[in-house]
């Protein structure tokens, strides 16, 4: 067969016929073709091991199965890397981002399809009936009673170069990690009694810290970032006995409050900003009083009445009804020192007239005396002389104009009272 080089080799005073000169152009043209599909195939698998390592990623480089550099470089972080064509090297690549695991039936109880669109009472009452330890899931707690619970597991790859060696599959990872938070939450619960476990309060710390210790005893490569409580409950038999005492803790927690409120609201109106203070001096006053500690029940009532009269205790202003009904009283005692002040004042103006003249003095009394009685709201009657006996019958508008009269002026004093 003739090959393009025995073409080559003819002398150039060889003459082709035009089939043969043909054959010999298509042979060229065919080696061409051929040449450049082997070079572009060669710079193809030249540059095949190029590969790029994500954010979320780490790689490792395996040579005839062995890893590519030392002990603290073999894992390649995110950039873009060169690698000899396979089966000279591997590129394994690892998924760093976090994966959440649910334990939904591992510790609780038997679900079916019949439960969906139940109350929970329906539900309770369907299921009140002993546990089956091959179908319900339980956990077993310090005061050695019984809760279900679901939990949510969150973990990532750590180690890739433990992972890809001693698990190397996702599946596994689950398998192990699940494992381990089950040997984890089983030791955390056991410390704690069923009632905190029920308000939500679990260790977590411990579970995490349990099931860590099991995954690197293994040399996984993997770190759990999260151990949650999504749920718990007493066993359904007896929910609503655990119901009715957590409604009534919730109950008692509101009375308290309430209570709480309502003091501080009287108090504050009693005493305003300095009540705390005032009933804490009070009370130290009837615990002295009551011991027969005198010198102490003294030196409280001494600071009780500096406190009134400053209307201030420790700082801190004394207000509503006590400032009050103090300002009431010191305006009563103002009124009072006044007026005997000016009943004083018209008894010495009028002392040494009377001694002059007591008649006169007398009648001027009697007069103004009458005076102040019959002028104002004063309903006068007229008599025959010599009767006896009166039957009167008031005039109902004049009543009434003297009692709204009388209200009036009741309201004024009260006001002038509390300036």
């Amino acid at each position: 067969m003739t090959d393009e080089r025995d073409i080559e080799r003819l002398p150039a005073t060889v003459e082709l016929d035009p089939a043969q000169q043909s054959l010999a152009e298509a042979l060229r043209v065919s080696f061409g073709i051929l040449k450049l599909a082997m070079l572009a195939a060669l710079v193809a698998y030249a540059f095949s091991g190029t590969f790029s390592v994500g954010s979320n990623e780490a790689a490792l480089r395996l040579r005839f199965g062995d890893y590519v550099g030392a002990p603290g470089e073999r894992v390649l972080d995110r950039g873009t890397y060169l690698a000899a064509p396979f089966p000279i090297e591997q590129v394994v690549k690892i998924d760093t981002r976090p994966i959440t695991l649910t334990l939904d039936r591992e510790f609780w109880y038997e679900t079916g399809d019949s439960d969906q669109g139940m109350t929970r009472d329906q539900i309770r009452t369907s299921r009140a009936r002993p546990l089956n330890p091959l179908r319900d899931g339980s956990l077993l707690t310090g005061d050695l009673n019984i809760v279900h619970a679901r939990w949510t597991v969150t973990y990532r790859v750590t180690e890739p170069v433990q992972f890809v060696t001693n698990v190397g599959d996702r599946q596994l990872a689950e398998k192990l990690v699940r494992c381990a938070v089950q040997h984890g939450i089983v030791q955390a619960v056991a410390q704690l009694p069923a009632d905190e476990l029920l308000k939500g309060v679990v260790n977590r710390e411990v579970a995490m810290a349990v099931a860590q210790r099991k995954l690197v005893e293994m040399a996984t490569g993997l770190t759990i970032d999260q151990v949650a409580l999504d749920k718990v409950t007493a066993p359904v038999s007896v929910t609503g006995s655990f119901d009715a005492v957590t409604t009534a803790e919730t109950d008692r927690a509101q009375r308290i409050v309430a209570a709480q409120q309502d003091r501080a609201r009287i108090l504050g109106e009693a005493a305003g900003e300095g009540s705390d203070r005032f009933l804490a001096l009070l009370d130290r006053f009837e615990r002295a009083t009551e011991t027969g500690a005198d010198a102490d029940a003294s030196e409280a009532e001494a600071a009780i009445g500096q406190a009134l009269e400053s209307l201030t205790i420790e700082g801190a202003a004394i207000g509503g009804e006590v400032a009050r009904i103090v300002n009431t009283a010191r305006t009563y005692r103002t009124q009072v020192v006044e007026r005997v002040k000016g009943d004083s004042e018209t008894f010495q103006r009028l002392l040494p007239q009377y001694l002059r003249n007591p008649r006169i003095i007398l009648s001027r009394l009697w007069e103004d005396a009458r005076e102040r009685i019959l002028t104002g709201d004063v309903e006068t009657f007229y008599t025959v002389p010599g009767k006896l006996e009166l039957q009167l019958n008031r005039d109902p508008v004049i009543q009434k104009e003297r009692q709204q009269e009388q209200i009036r002026s009741l309201k004024e004093r009260q006001a002038g009272f509390g300036k």
